[in-house]
């Protein structure tokens, strides 16, 4: 699955605000906390709501950037299940930055149509929720 997004805030403050897991989880639409496990290692708590029932899990999750190629890769275990894989790649393009993202999602279970949808809504939100931050 590919996803491109557009914004008008500078490819370091995305960066910085996919990489520093504090910002991240502020503007996450999901994601209620996110605690440091050491070498890049996450442990990432989130709450989706399930209909009118939200529903609580932990997973652990893993970051990789490069920082001259402005590059952010995470890698995620959800449920022991599910193994998703998300890289973004930040370019500059006049005032703007574009982000193409790309996930991949490997699990036993047929769950790739369902993910795919929260997924595109998730991160939707993100980015319009980085592209509210008042001030770079």
């Amino acid at each position: 699955m590919k996803l491109l997004f557009r914004t008008k805030k500078s490819v370091n403050l995305i960066f910085e605000y996919l990489t520093d897991m504090q910002k991240f989880t502020s503007v996450h639409p999901v994601i209620t906390r996110i605690e440091p496990k050491g070498s890049n290692n996450y442990l990432v708590y989130e709450t989706l709501k399930l209909g009118p029932i939200p529903f609580s899990f932990t997973y652990p999750i893993s970051i990789e950037k490069s920082d001259k190629e402005q590059i952010v890769i995470m890698k995620a275990t959800v449920m022991k299940l599910t193994k998703i894989e998300i890289e973004f790649n930040l370019k500059t393009d006049d005032d703007f930055t574009l982000v193409e993202e790309k996930i991949q999602f490997k699990s036993p279970l047929p769950i790739q149509f369902i993910m795919e949808r929260i997924f595109r809504k998730q991160h939707t939100q993100l980015f319009n929720n980085i592209e509210q931050i008042a001030s770079e």
